[in-house]
């Protein structure tokens, strides 16, 4: 687009006589007018709207793409903190969920509607001795607490809790797996295996 207009603005004016060196006024001139000056267009770009709408669509659809790689890498991480395991129960398959880190295991069961069949494994790096609550849990739940060679040291009934202060349940012994099953579960749960297994989870621990 360009813009027009004068750089300056002037009036036509008269030039003054000639004063003769007498002091008297000499002939008078034929009067001569100022030629006013040209008009310069000055020329200005301007940016088109379609080509910035293109790089602010570019930008957006970058930023799409950002968060749907977090998404998926955010599910990874839960997937792979959700992952099952081929272990035994008293000489019998058991492939519960396994909480491997401690984000998986403060979650552990909260929020289902259903606990899974063989239930969640949680994992200790180390020996411990905490107890674990029913926060959050939907529905009940029954814990055996193994030590590191895969003995059980103590069985426990959990109800769920809605609010504070929620049950704390402490088996008073140390050990090294708990292993969370659905309320009324029949089997002994006597013995957790093979050591071998038990060993490389909790290697992979956290």
């Amino acid at each position: 687009m360009s813009i027009c207009g004068r750089s300056r603005s002037r009036r036509s004016a008269l030039r003054e006589p000639p004063v003769s060196p007498r002091g008297g006024a000499a002939e008078p001139a034929e009067p001569t007018k100022l030629r006013a000056p040209r008009q310069r267009c000055e020329v200005v770009h301007v940016a088109c709207p379609i080509v910035c709408r293109v790089r602010v669509g570019v930008v957006v659809i970058a930023l799409v793409l950002v968060a749907v790689g977090a998404g998926e890498s955010l599910r990874a991480a839960t997937k792979n903190d959700a992952a099952t395991a081929r272990l035994t129960l008293d000489d019998t398959i058991l492939r519960p969920e396994v909480a491997l880190t401690s984000t998986a295991r403060s979650v552990g069961l909260m929020n289902r509607k259903k606990a899974p069949r063989d239930g969640m494994l949680f994992v200790f790096r180390h020996p411990t001795a905490g107890g674990i609550w029913m926060k959050n849990t939907l529905v009940p739940l029954t814990i055996v607490f193994f030590d590191a060679g895969g003995e059980r040291v103590r069985r426990l009934s959990m109800v769920p809790c809605r609010q504070d202060p929620c049950r704390v349940y402490d088996p008073g012994r140390i050990y090294r797996f708990a292993l969370e099953l659905p309320a009324g579960d029949k089997r002994a749960a006597l013995r957790l295996g093979p050591r071998a297994s038990l060993r490389r989870l909790v290697e992979r621990s956290s």
